[in-house]
């Protein structure tokens, strides 16, 4: 048995969904984020233009004593490219490390259109070989010649020694003062010899051995042996094991 099933076309109804309203919001939303990436890429823009809030101020501090203060506020002023936003900070650091007299470094960008330069000064304590200078750390740096005070004492050795003259040497003046001396120089040769000489001229070697034992002689020894003639002396050899030897002036 078959059966045949007729349709009429005119009868026949669908069920259709309105999307109307689905799609207004959509389509919202992805405007809404097509212009806030506009407005982010805007911004970018605009904040990377060197004219934009342009450094107008340069502010240097510090506490300066072979550092002029309106040199450094020059130097800065000159490595300044760009506005507040693009700034290169660290460019301008460098430029002012450059500079032998200067420690550390710090900038500082202060709202809304300047710049804040603190400045450390080295502090020199000795003259390291004449040709320059160490702080308190032990670390070198090398001035204009002019400007390297002629009045500190004076330490040279052989090249990755300056920490341990230093050290030695701030122990020697803390021991010689005492005596009412104190060091104008001491040196280590390359033979690694010590010696050094005394503020008021007089020249003292201890070689290469035995450096504790023999300075211990000398600011013993000295003090009682030669006390009255102690101006009177010219040089001091300390290589003696039980002694020592005295060239006198002549």
């Amino acid at each position: 048995m078959s059966i045949d099933m007729v349709i009429d076309p005119d009868k026949l109804q669908f069920n259709s969904v309105d999307r109307s309203h689905v799609r207004g919001p959509r389509y919202f939303g992805i405007a809404f984020v097509l212009a806030f990436i506009s407005l982010i890429v805007w911004a970018g823009m605009y904040l990377s233009n060197s004219d934009t809030l342009p450094i107008k101020q340069v502010r240097i501090e510090g506490d300066f004593t072979n550092l002029s203060p309106i040199d450094l506020q020059l130097l800065v002023t000159d490595k300044v490219r760009g506005g507040f936003f693009n700034l290169d900070v660290d460019a301008v650091r460098l430029a002012l490390l450059d500079e032998p007299w200067v420690k550390e470094v710090t900038v500082k960008r202060i709202w809304p259109d300047a710049l804040r330069v603190i400045v450390i000064e080295q502090i020199p304590v000795v003259r390291w070989k004449e040709s320059g200078l160490l702080n308190a750390g032990a670390e070198y740096f090398a001035p204009e010649v002019a400007s390297i005070p002629k009045d500190l004492p004076l330490l040279a050795g052989p090249a990755g020694t300056e920490a341990v003259l230093l050290e030695r040497f701030n122990m020697m003046q803390e021991r010689i003062q005492f005596l009412g001396f104190k060091i104008a120089s001491l040196t280590l040769n390359e033979r690694r010899a010590w010696s050094f000489q005394l503020e008021n001229g007089i020249k003292v070697t201890l070689g290469r051995r035995d450096f504790e034992e023999r300075l211990n002689r000398f600011l013993t020894l000295i003090p009682t042996t030669i006390s009255g003639r102690i101006t009177q002396a010219d040089s001091i050899d300390m290589r003696y094991t039980n002694g020592f030897s005295i060239r006198w002036k002549k």
